[in-house]
């Protein structure tokens, strides 16, 4: 095998790599949002408020990884589904925008496992 295909065969089993340590699944609650390998939703946390003027939706997952393995993860993956990251360095809760949606990621020890809390707000313009 020459260089050059030892070399794009590399690079192949890394790109498929590091897609499986990304996201490889959706909150079913709120189905935008990416889970990596190690975040379990907790399905009977769902809660879901619709009206004529906006939603709530809330829901709950584990995770054994560490906190910052999960903020990280979340500050680089929603940029990819079109949210900005709107809040400062020492907030308790990654805080992101997308148009009229907030999405508040709320991070916190549980035991021996970290607790992540999804809130999701969306406002619906009234005409």
């Amino acid at each position: 095998m020459s260089k050059l295909s030892k070399i794009i065969l590399s690079v192949f089993f890394l790109f498929l790599l590091s897609k499986n340590t990304l996201a490889i699944d959706f909150l079913e609650c709120i189905n935008d949002i990416p889970l990596n390998k190690s975040i379990i939703e907790k399905k009977d946390s769902c809660f879901l408020f619709d009206s004529d003027i906006g939603r709530i939706v809330s829901v709950e997952a584990e995770s054994t990884e560490k906190s910052i393995q999960i903020e990280e993860f979340y500050k680089s993956i929603l940029k990819q589904f079109g949210w900005i990251l709107s809040s400062k360095d020492n907030s308790k809760d990654l805080v992101f925008v997308r148009d009229e949606e907030i999405l508040k990621i709320n991070i916190k020890k549980f035991l021996d496992k970290n607790l992540i809390t999804y809130n999701s707000f969306l406002s619906l313009s009234i005409n």
